[in-house]
């Protein structure tokens, strides 16, 4: 009986290995009308679309002026010409004075970064056969300098926060760079005054430029639309299948499966998505810059136009953030309490997106409404009021000042979005709106 069902088994076994080996499943052509495409939420856009830089000064004889904002055409252009280049001959020098790179007659066109870049974002400028003087994640800039030297360019990549220079020479033609130095008499751009900020101990001091007489920027209404949270859904949650659908009734909703979530504020103006990590290394991503920008860009969720402000890769994991702009110039406050409207923020740990939060809504896409009566010019100090403002501010320390420009107030109301412009200075890592001297012109409901 024993050696019966043994040998049972022995053929039982053979016939199922056989039938393994020689499987074949029946393949067919998948029906390209039964694949769901991702929606995106919008057209992808450049990665130069939204690192680039907030505002182009030019110097000559120890002057300088400076563009109004960042929507200008030419300063498209310029940045064109200048990431289009090859750099060589870079030596990265330490312990510069601001005679290096400012205290001199040379023609000089200054990019003013809103936030330092890591050499990471510059590699595909260099010539083939040059090497870097510096690790890449040892040195960022806050500032990209052209020196016309006299038939040659040299170009600075200067670091305050390091006290560093990485110096070299660009391939542009001087003719290209002359013509953009044209642009300096223009009516976009404003003569400067100068004045610097941070501590005045450093021997490298940072910059800014304000413009010497007062300023008009306009108040603008617009319409907007709610984004289409279903369509992130395929985006953030790979099982589909698994997302639990909120009730569409009152309040929040609430998208989630068994590792992650989505939440959409009560009004529909936010997004807030998390997918936890239970243990973060402690390895950090310095590409995050570029991370960042593909996970947003893969759904197109640059619906209006965005630009890198701030990141970092210290704590919890590596983070990047866009700010909203209008008209070219950047959001830098909101009348919420809880969200911040004004930018797209990315969290990365361990290598995956682990937190994403947004604007829920997005700026219809047409000119604004020409019949709004309160759309207006409104027009702000000159930039002696605004260095006398903060100087004499009880709650702004001027050694604390990292920046001072003009930005936007954003208010919602319904579908509309009213902007104000004001002037800001930025202190550890926060714009503070300024009183910006008289208040007459504010629009309506934006107290």
């Amino acid at each position: 009986m024993k050696n019966v069902i043994l040998t049972i088994l022995v053929i039982t076994s053979l016939i199922l290995t056989w039938q393994l080996w020689t499987y074949q499943p029946e393949l067919g052509f998948l029906d390209e009308e039964s694949v769901e495409e991702s929606e995106q939420l919008s057209d992808q856009v450049e990665l130069a679309d939204v690192v680039g830089p907030a505002n182009v000064v030019f110097h000559r004889d120890n002057e300088q002026w400076t563009t109004s904002h960042g929507s200008l055409d030419f300063i498209d252009e310029i940045a064109t010409d200048v990431f289009s280049s090859e750099w060589g001959d870079l030596e990265l020098l330490e312990g510069v004075g601001q005679d290096r790179v400012y205290e001199s007659d040379e023609d000089k066109i200054e990019f003013v970064l809103p936030a330092p870049l890591p050499l990471s974002m510059v590699e595909n400028w260099l010539e083939d056969d040059q090497s870097l003087p510096v690790q890449e994640d040892l040195f960022t800039f806050e500032r990209l300098l052209m020196i016309d030297e006299g038939g040659a360019l040299r170009v600075q990549l200067v670091s305050f926060d390091d006290q560093q220079i990485l110096e070299g020479y660009i391939d542009m033609e001087i003719e290209a760079f002359q013509a953009h130095m044209e642009q300096m008499d223009g009516s976009s751009v404003s003569y400067a005054t100068e004045a610097h900020v941070g501590e005045d101990n450093e021997e490298l001091q940072k910059p800014v430029y304000l413009p010497a007489e007062s300023v008009s920027y306009p108040q603008l209404q617009f319409t907007s639309t709610n984004i289409d949270e279903d369509a992130l859904l395929p985006y953030l949650f790979p099982d589909r299948d698994s997302v639990v659908t909120p009730d569409t009734g009152g309040g929040e909703q609430l998208y989630h499966s068994s590792d992650r979530q989505m939440r959409v504020s009560q009004f529909g103006n936010y997004i807030e998505f998390d997918y936890p990590q239970n243990e973060v290394a402690d390895q950090r991503d310095e590409q995050i810059i570029a991370n960042a920008y593909a996970f947003v860009n893969a759904h197109g969720g640059f619906t209006n136009s965005y630009q890198l402000y701030d990141w970092n890769v210290s704590g919890g994991g590596e983070s990047a953030k866009f700010r909203m702009l209008v008209d070219g110039l950047p959001v830098l406050d909101t009348h919420a309490s809880w969200y911040d409207f004004s930018s797209i923020n990315v969290t990365q740990q361990n290598d995956v997106i682990s937190s994403y939060e947004r604007p829920a809504f997005m700026f219809d896409e047409h000119e604004p409404l020409d019949d709004n009566p309160d759309e207006q010019m409104r027009e702000l100090p000159d930039g002696e009021s605004v260095l006398a403002e903060v100087e004499e501010s009880n709650n702004l320390d001027f050694d604390d000042i990292e920046g001072i420009r003009v930005g936007y107030e954003l208010e919602r109301v319904d579908t509309y979005i009213y902007v104000v412009p004001y002037w800001y200075a930025e202190s550890d890592g926060s714009w503070i709106q300024l009183d910006n001297g008289d208040q007459e012109g504010e629009l309506s409901g934006l107290e």
